[in-house]
């Protein structure tokens, strides 16, 4: 009593006291050593600790050499009883709300108790911000085996609080703070954290001093990734993890704009995880596209700024996409000088946009040729506006240094000229820097027989069946009919059609931009018809489809074959899938099919294309004169004199 005098008389309050009154476990020795330390730290009332003075409390007695350590250990949980209890022994109904999620008296006890001292009396306020305070508190508090038990308790009560609250909302909400993923507004999405182990993986802190656009930017793609992906530990490791340490790259290198990185940004990303994340630096890496072409597809109007253009977020007619040879984006990104990657995107913008006659195939060549020109350009510090003559004599000799044929080396020339012509129109420039007729080359028409030989088509028919039926029937339209691969992999579930005259494909020439109908073998339409209907393919579907359901990749079927021949042992012919058409083409002029009838079947516009598909000419001429002359001997008797009397002259 002398001690509890000494206080009051001290400090005019009894405050304390009755406070501690209320804690039975608070008695005799035990209240008066708590009484003595509060007192000398000036702390009247158990409603001015937090966990910082808790904290401090446990040191002090850890540091009381005459303490034994049994007494210690009961001192040092002393203050947290005291307070606790005091804020439980007043909010009884928050202690009642918890028993059924915190079964564990002692558990329940510390952490009701924390949260009721931070104020906190509906569940639903616990945030972030609170869970750091108690995580920070209980590290000091508890042994580190029971830590994750104490922490699962007070996320468990947060998660219970969103799952009664059918306000809380299914998405997030943006605001300039710390966003924990574990307490996502939709119990579902919250509830698929419970178990992550590493939680710190789960915040992304948008109250950092970062541009307020990249962090719109990527909490834009964090939502999308939780709306979209629903696969846990796939989510978690290609998408949510990325997303913070490419975020966290950003803000530290003072990127504003994730639609503006470089190259080299994205260069140096690459080596800021590269040993950190060990064999997933790959799939770290994806995050950079992901969230790229989600921000440059999902806005309202098209951002022709951006450093890359993804084509799914853009509208074309019908036939200039071919859906098996999809081109998927556009980078200017490589192009370090500004002005030359903002012309660069001024031209593509031209081309892409310009009339349905222009293929996107097209463009794409000339994208590439003005990205190797720009690049060129960069290499020498120069200017697309301000290059001279000379510059660019010496460009189109380090083309041709390269050695490529002609015809390619003039189509990187006429692109140039191109682009320039455009700059012209725009008044950017004033002229072309030199003539680029004057550097175009002759090109010679040269003939490769490509058809394929009759024991090679033998064997290739003979083994099909030992490979995927998909890939059977898609050679069998390459073989029988001499479709392009583009063509065959883009056939809809409606092409094959019979009448009285026989069967018939209608097949769409995305190269020539129009529909054709050529007959095709009974058996070949049989065998389609057959896999269309078990297949379940509708008229408007593609026959041969990729995982997504869209059109077969053209590329990946060539591959794929090729593959498919090596391993069942067919290594003495490298599979190409235009060979089909020059087989097609010579098979049927041997068979003495007019020229015209050939081109109209092939889909081409000229005869002059539909030669170069003719294989085998000088044989052919050759087998056609041996004919003629056996027909005609006495003709083959006026030949020979002749080439003796030449022979004679000469001599």
């Amino acid at each position: 009593m002398g001690i509890r005098k000494a206080v009051i008389e001290k400090f005019n309050t009894d405050i304390l006291y009755e406070q501690l009154d209320k804690n039975p476990n608070v008695q005799g020795k035990a209240l008066d050593f708590l009484v003595s330390y509060l007192f000398g730290e000036e702390i009247c009332s158990l409603e001015d600790i937090d966990e910082d003075d808790l904290t401090e409390y446990r040191k002090y007695v850890c540091k009381m050499k005459k303490l034994s350590r049994t007494q210690k250990k009961y001192y040092m949980s002393l203050l947290e009883q005291a307070c606790f209890g005091y804020y439980i022994s007043a909010n009884t109904t928050v202690m009642e709300r918890a028993k059924s999620i915190i079964p564990r008296l002692a558990v329940r006890n510390k952490t009701v108790g924390f949260i009721l001292m931070k104020g906190i009396t509906d569940f639903n306020d616990i945030d972030y911000s609170i869970r750091k305070d108690y995580d920070r508190y209980l590290k000091d508090a508890v042994a580190d085996s029971k830590y994750s038990e104490y922490m699962k308790a007070f996320d468990s009560l947060k998660l219970d609080a969103i799952r009664r609250n059918p306000f809380s909302g299914t998405n997030l909400k943006y605001k300039p703070e710390e966003v924990f993923l574990l307490y996502h507004p939709s119990i579902e999405t919250a509830e698929s954290f419970y178990y992550v182990q590493d939680k710190n993986d789960l915040v992304f802190d948008f109250s950092i001093d970062a541009s307020s656009k990249l962090k719109h930017q990527v909490f834009r793609m964090l939502n999308h990734i939780l709306e979209t992906k629903h696969d846990r530990h796939d989510r978690r490791e290609r998408f949510i993890i990325p997303l913070k340490l490419f975020y966290m790259f950003c803000a530290d290198n003072g990127i504003e704009d994730i639609e503006q990185l470089s190259d080299i940004q994205v260069e140096d990303f690459r080596k800021s995880i590269a040993g950190r994340v060990g064999t997933k630096e790959k799939i770290y890496m994806q995050i950079v596209d992901n969230t790229r072409k989600f921000l440059f597809t999902s806005a309202g109007t098209v951002n022709w700024d951006a450093n890359k253009w993804f084509l799914e977020g853009l509208s074309f007619s019908y036939g200039r996409m071919n859906p098996a040879r999809e081109i998927g984006s556009f980078n200017f990104g490589c192009v370090e000088q500004e002005e030359n990657r903002q012309y660069f995107k001024l031209y593509m913008k031209y081309l892409v946009g310009i009339s349905s006659k222009c293929s996107l195939q097209t463009v794409r060549m000339q994208y590439h040729d003005i990205n190797s020109f720009l690049r060129y350009l960069d290499e020498n510090e120069l200017s697309v506006i301000t290059a001279l003559k000379t510059d660019l004599k010496k460009y189109f000799k380090c083309i041709d240094d390269t050695e490529i044929q002609p015809e390619y080396f003039n189509r990187k020339i006429i692109s140039v000229a191109r682009f320039y012509n455009y700059l012209i129109s725009k008044k950017i420039v004033s002229k072309e820097p030199v003539e680029f007729s004057y550097y175009l080359k002759k090109v010679f028409k040269h003939h490769n027989d490509r058809s394929v030989q009759m024991d090679a088509q033998l064997e290739i028919l003979a083994n099909l069946k030992f490979m995927p039926l998909e890939y059977r029937l898609m050679y069998l339209n390459l073989w029988c009919i001499g479709l392009r691969v583009n063509e065959v992999c883009t056939i809809k579930g409606d092409a094959y059609v019979k009448d009285a005259d026989g069967a018939w494909i209608r097949i769409y020439q995305y190269k020539m931009r129009r529909e054709k109908k050529d007959p095709i073998p009974n058996l070949l339409y049989e065998t389609m018809i057959r896999y269309i209907r078990e297949n379940n393919i509708r008229a408007d579907e593609y026959v041969f489809r990729n995982r997504k359901g869209g059109a077969f990749c053209a590329e990946t079927f060539c591959k794929n074959f090729k593959k498919s021949l090596m391993d069942i042992g067919i290594t003495d012919y490298s599979f190409r899938s235009h060979d089909s058409r020059h087989t097609v083409a010579t098979f049927l002029w041997q068979s003495g099919v007019p020229i015209e009838t050939i081109r109209d079947y092939l889909g081409h516009i000229s005869t002059d294309m539909t030669m170069q598909y003719i294989d085998f000419m000088t044989e052919i001429i050759s087998e056609s004169n041996d004919i003629y002359f056996k027909d005609h001997p006495e003709l083959g008797e006026i030949a020979l004199k002749g080439v003796r009397r030449e022979k004679k002259d000469i001599s």
